[in-house]
This record gives structure tokens, C-alpha cells and sequence, in this order.
């Protein structure tokens, strides 16, 4: 996702949070999140003229990973009819989709549509980073899924301990 704390939709989210928190809950939350004044730094500008934001979470705060993953979850559920329905009994047992944070990994035995998928989460004011998207197939005989990174780290053993070289060690070091 690009810049997604920054994107959601406030309205949208405390209707959201209407079915899953208490009333006080909301009432806090819905507080925290109102009357955000956004100020800009320009360089060899000589006024600051602070403005009002409907949209984003504040970053920092230890509540808007919370509010995001539930917004997110929300945006999925409306993604999910238009992955590639599952047909085998493997593909009814898989994720179809691994989110960490504000990535996304959808995961299908057939070609997933990205750009559909795109339009739903843009739907809900996400939108996905094309600069960042990468396919990735897995299958029998092939090692190019090894250098795939996922949250930072390769997904091949060998290949995210040094290049795909042993490492050697001497006396226990």
C-alpha cells in the first residue's frame, strides 16, 4: 500500500468500528481522531497555514496499527470475491490472502487480476504501490521464489544468509 495510515477514511472507519466496539469505545476513539490539524513545513516559505484533515490516523500513536488492520480487513472482504475461487482441496485449505502491516500477499493457483484488485482498495481510499508489487510463482524445479523478500527477509534460507554461500566458521565462531 502507498502511505496508508494516511489514506484512511475516518467516517468510514468509525462506521466500521460501530459493529466491533462499545459505545464509550467509539466515543474515544472517534475523539482521538477528530479536529486533526495538519500543518506544513515549506522551505523559504515565510507562513504556515494549518488545515483540518478528515483522512489518515495519526503515526506514532500505538491505537492506529489497530485501526488500520480493522480498516484494512474491512477493504478485504470486499477484495476476497474478486481472487480466483479456489477448486482444489489445497486451495480451500491456503490463505488467500497474508497481510503484515499495510503489505498484502495474495496467494492462488491462477493469475490474480491486480489491477481489479486494485480498484476495490482504492474503493475504500487504499491504493496499491505498483512500484512495490511483485508476482511471484511457485512451482517444482524452479528457485526464483528463493530471493523473494518478505518482511524484510529473503524467503530462501541460504539465499537470505549470505547470497546463497555457506558460511564457514572456525573454532565455534
Amino acid at each position: 500500500m502507498s502511505a496508508a495510515f494516511d489514506t484512511i477514511n475516518i467516517e468510514t472507519l468509525l462506521k466500521i468500528l460501530e459493529d466491533i466496539v462499545n459505545e464509550d469505545e467509539h466515543r474515544i476513539i472517534r475523539l482521538l481522531l477528530s479536529n486533526t490539524i495538519i500543518s506544513t513545513k515549506i522551505i523559504g516559505a515565510t507562513e504556515k497555514k494549518p488545515f483540518f484533515s478528515n483522512v489518515g490516523t495519526p503515526q506514532g500513536d500505538s491505537l492506529s496499527p489497530v485501526l488500520f488492520t480493522i480498516y484494512l480487513e474491512h477493504a478485504l472482504k470486499e477484495v476476497r470475491p474478486v481472487l480466483p475461487k479456489p477448486s482444489t482441496p489445497l486451495e480451500k485449505v491456503l490463505p488467500r490472502e497474508i497481510a503484515y502491516a499495510d503489505d498484502v500477499d495474495f496467494v492462488a493457483f491462477q493469475d490474480i487480476d491486480i489491477e481489479e484488485v486494485g480498484k476495490v482498495l482504492e474503493k475504500n481510499n487504499l491504493q496499491v504501490n505498483v512500484d512495490k508489487t511483485e508476482f511471484t510463482n511457485l512451482s517444482r524445479g524452479e528457485t526464483n521464489w528463493q530471493t523473494t523478500k518478505k518482511v524484510g527477509t529473503l524467503i530462501g534460507d541460504q539465499e537470505d544468509m549470505g547470497g546463497g554461500q555457506k558460511v564457514k566458521t572456525e573454532g565455534g565462531k
